[in-house]
């Protein structure tokens, strides 16, 4: 877990506060700690490893099936888009983005074919 940073309580409150995260009331299996599955999330796609290497420290994690249904889940619902956005708003409040440096290039060359040549 070396380089790996879970997420602060600062980082926590951010994100938190940016979620819809109202479930409706259920029977069965309790549901997973919502920074323990972000901090298996992030972990996973910051380090670019395997499910299979997540780490199994209960106190941080979530089990890795878990953290991959919530993955799925959370990427059809757009939450991490909202999130993004939603943290880009604050960091524009509070003046930490110059949107002046901002530049967004949406060019796009295809590459040409050459038939018959090599």
């Amino acid at each position: 877990m070396a380089g790996f940073k879970c997420l602060s309580d600062e980082q926590w409150q951010l994100i938190e506060g940016l979620m819809d995260h109202t479930f409706p009331l259920e029977r069965g299996t309790p549901r997973s700690d919502l920074r323990k599955t972000w901090n298996s999330i992030l972990f996973i796609l910051t380090r670019g490893c395997r499910w299979a290497d997540l780490p199994t420290d209960s106190s941080l994690f979530i089990p890795r099936s878990t953290a991959h249904k919530w993955l799925k889940q959370w990427s059809v619902e757009g939450v991490f888009d909202k999130v993004m956005s939603g943290l880009l708003q604050i960091a524009i409040m509070e003046g930490k983005v110059d949107l002046s440096q901002v530049a967004v290039d949406g060019s796009f060359s295809p590459r040409s074919r050459r038939r018959g040549k090599s």
